[in-house]
């Protein structure tokens, strides 16, 4: 899927108001207990540096924002984060894969913008992506992209680990991040907010009720809970 970057600008601006785009790349939930792998590459070297941009200002138009910085991945990221995408949100019979809805897009501008919270994310990214090929070739002889899926599957199930050790530390922390960062980017959209059921405000019509008595009864406890009492 192509996107415009205008498009794309406004996605990324709407996502970094969301808490879950402020969580540390270490706090993403890890699930399952991945195998060990055999061998494990070398994490890569530093990645280069952002070229000298500038960011979209304290009051950005929202509604027409500007392409005030290049894009970081290439072709070849590019694909292998569409895999990622696929592999961990595919399509079901509620909404298309997220490749198809162009999360890769997303992930490519959050982690070009020249902000402290993307730059960190960017050094992990592609160091993530340089190591799924490092991977790939010292287990398969071949790189991420090039894997059969099933291959894919194993060597991602691999970093599905709740306590990474060694060398799989860095390898596990970026596949935590880059699962919520296309998570992030996919319930952003208006096919993840139906996928999720969410409806957001609906009109009331005539007076208004007032809230129901389970959102009441959920107040209440939560009142409790910080011991607290309506006023």
């Amino acid at each position: 899927m192509t996107l415009s970057r205008r498009t794309t600008m406004q996605w990324m601006m709407a996502a970094a108001a969301l808490p879950l785009a402020r969580l540390a790349p270490e706090a993403g939930a890890a699930v399952g207990e991945g195998a060990p792998l055999p061998v494990v590459a070398d994490w890569p070297g530093p990645v280069p540096p952002l070229p000298p941009t500038r960011g979209y200002g304290r009051d950005p138009t929202l509604m027409e924002p500007k392409v005030v910085w290049p894009l970081t991945l290439t072709p070849a990221q590019r694909a292998s984060v569409d895999l990622l995408a696929d592999m961990i949100l595919p399509a079901d019979d509620v909404s298309p894969g997220a490749a198809k809805l162009g999360i890769g897009a997303f992930v490519d501008e959050w982690i070009s913008a020249p902000y402290p919270a993307q730059q960190t994310d960017r050094t992990l990214i592609l160091g993530g992506l340089t190591w799924l090929d490092r991977q790939g070739e010292a287990q398969y002889r071949k790189p991420f992209a090039a894997l059969d899926a099933k291959t894919r599957g194993g060597l991602l199930e691999t970093l599905c680990t709740a306590a990474p050790t060694g060398a799989m530390a860095m390898p596990v922390r970026f596949m935590d991040r880059m699962r919520g960062l296309l998570v992030l980017g996919f319930y952003t959209l208006p096919e993840g907010k139906a996928d999720m059921g969410y409806i957001g405000d609906q009109p009331t019509e005539g007076p208004y009720p007032g809230p129901s008595q389970e959102a009441l009864a959920h107040l209440s406890a939560l009142l409790a809970t910080l011991k607290l009492t309506p006023a």
